[in-house]
């Protein structure tokens, strides 16, 4: 498929940025669709092409489609925050749905569709033997964290889409770090440790995996002649929070905290908190997600798509430089327009 016309929804953002790059370097013509045209003229090389849509809207979507041999969906929107549930309902399953629509009745050759592990499942304890994988079942039905269960909802829209014959790839990261993570989605704990904002260490556990390395798969899954559904994308490391936040500190070389606290004491701490300040970063959801051990096993990504992992501590080094650089050019900006 090299050479051939890639529409991408979500190019601006932080997987957008990987992606995007990774396939032109493969030689294919990457086709940016966003919803702010001079956002991304701003964001973006020079050289790509843009079509504006918005993901919510159907015939926009189908517009930007057209003459398109695949389509990569990466947008989406991620909050924990109750007052933005109805948005994220809106954003991640509506927009799935016009996604995978428009890109059928375009003909489509290949579809990538971003799911999470989060749609996937997770353990109630500290077992990285019993991992999740693509065959597990979803146990998180019930958990009333309103990302988790519209990104369950989009990612069964897309299994649906794959089962009526439609082109569908499937691929689900797990706890994605590395460099120019603009809107700070998972970096902000990484910023955290190291500015030694986080006052407790939490239970639950995480997989941590490089972008970079990610945006190797979505070539390969372009590229692969009979792909699976789904792959689960994720790294070898299946670790408590506690360890990795130590290694994090250790990069930092700053002191990791030290203070743990049950689970049900953390939830209504939230719970308060959230209520008092709805806008916060500490939410009822967010302690409901801590509390889980998001532990995968990508083996058949790793059979199909090649994926290999560089090694973590390499991932938390690029962050962290790239966090400490960015503060350095706000720092610097802002120092300019008070001159």
């Amino acid at each position: 498929m090299s050479g051939k016309l890639v529409a991408i929804t979500g190019a601006t953002g932080f997987f957008g940025y990987h992606i995007l790059r990774a396939i032109r370097d493969k030689g294919y013509q990457p086709i940016a669709v966003v919803r702010d045209v001079t956002t991304a003229k701003n964001k973006l090389p020079g050289n790509i092409e843009i079509r504006q849509a918005d993901i919510t809207d159907a015939g926009e979507l189908k517009a930007a489609f057209k003459g398109m041999d695949a389509a990569i969906h990466l947008a989406s929107m991620v909050s924990i925050n109750k007052r933005d549930n109805k948005d994220v309902y809106h954003v991640n399953v509506n927009g799935a749905e016009n996604f995978l629509n428009a890109a059928e009745q375009a003909g489509i050759k290949r579809i990538l569709f971003t799911s999470t592990t989060s749609a996937v499942g997770a353990l109630n304890c500290n077992q990285p033997d019993a991992a999740y994988d693509e065959t597990s079942a979803f146990n998180l039905s019930c958990e009333p964290v309103a990302y988790i269960q519209a990104k369950r909802d989009a990612h069964n829209l897309a299994l649906n889409a794959r089962a009526r014959g439609a082109p569908v790839v499937i691929l689900s990261p797990s706890f994605v770090l590395g460099p120019n993570d603009i809107n700070l989605n998972t970096s902000r704990l990484i910023n955290s440790i190291r500015k030694k904002e986080l006052p407790i260490c939490p239970h639950g556990g995480l997989n941590p995996i490089d972008v970079r390395d990610i945006a190797q798969v979505y070539v390969a899954a372009l590229e692969h002649p009979n792909p699976a559904a789904h792959y689960i994308l994720a790294s070898r490391n299946n670790l408590t929070l506690k360890t990795f936040i130590e290694h994090v500190a250790t990069i930092a070389n700053v002191t990791p905290p030290r203070l743990s606290i049950p689970t049900f004491l953390a939830l209504a701490i939230a719970t308060i908190v959230e209520t008092l300040s709805p806008a916060g970063a500490l939410t009822a959801a967010g302690a409901r997600i801590g509390s889980y051990y998001w532990y995968f096993n990508a083996a058949l990504a790793r059979r199909d798509l090649s994926l290999n992992c560089r090694p973590l501590f390499d991932t938390l080094n690029d962050t962290l430089t790239w966090l400490i650089d960015r503060e350095k050019l706000i720092i610097q900006k802002n120092g300019l327009e008070k001159k």
